[in-house]
């Protein structure tokens, strides 16, 4: 597993290094005020990063290209994140194999979506996001749960709340996707908010110590004996 810890780590680092240019490259335009100039990270959605023309019209090849590979670089980021998560709670075989089977399933879904952004796939964009949010979403609550019951605090809090902001999103989303419209400007807040928690429950797994199968694990800082 130690090679798997690097890996993530490094797919979160590559994702980092790569969208933070593309956010300082954006042009402007939001869905809600296409005039709007230079990246907002509140109100801009991160598949606006992907467009080769910005929402104000302006060229953004250098960005996109950018955008792109930070988003491949987060869906790599998952082919090790779901067996590492599953091995913090190893008792729960039968719940660690279903994470990482809907884990990994959703993993293809998520290429679909780096590949084919909103600009120039439209609502196909959109399919791939439910495809993948679906299994993805459903790892992602056992997960948290298992992790929860394994006694593994911290990175089960995380999950449960990124869970939380994940699942707002997806539903504001989908009602988005079939009644049209920009939506509510609390789904880019929702998307943040969820990426920010996925970014440190993915780093607090990979640091996190395995545990051993029926036995469960403390978090550092709690004492042995007291509840």
């Amino acid at each position: 597993m130690r090679r798997a810890r690097v890996a993530l780590v490094a797919c979160v680092v590559a994702f980092v290094a790569l969208i933070l240019p593309a956010m300082a490259l954006y042009p402007g335009g939001t869905w809600w005020d296409p005039h709007a100039v230079g990246h907002r990270f509140w109100t801009n959605f991160l598949c606006d990063l992907e467009w080769h023309t910005a929402l104000n019209g302006t060229p953004n090849l250098a960005g996109a290209r950018l955008a792109a590979g930070a988003m491949l670089s987060l869906v790599l980021a998952f082919v090790p994140f779901w067996p590492l998560a599953a091995r913090l709670f190893a008792s729960h075989a039968r719940l660690a194999a279903t994470v990482r089977v809907l884990g990994w399933t959703s993993v293809l879904g998520m290429i679909a979506v780096a590949l084919m952004p909103s600009e120039r796939f439209g609502a196909l964009h959109g399919v791939a996001v439910v495809v993948a949010g679906l299994p993805g979403l459903s790892a992602a609550v056992l997960a948290a749960t298992g992790q929860l019951l394994a006694r593994r605090t911290l990175p089960g809090s995380l999950g449960a709340a990124m869970v939380l902001f994940a699942i707002t999103d997806f539903v504001l989303y989908v009602h988005t996707m079939l009644h049209g419209g920009p939506g509510p400007l609390v789904l880019p807040v929702a998307q943040k908010l969820a990426l920010l928690l996925l970014l440190a429950w993915m780093l607090v797994v990979a640091a996190a110590r395995p545990a051993r199968a029926g036995k469960p694990q403390r978090d550092a800082g709690e004492t042995p004996g007291v509840p």
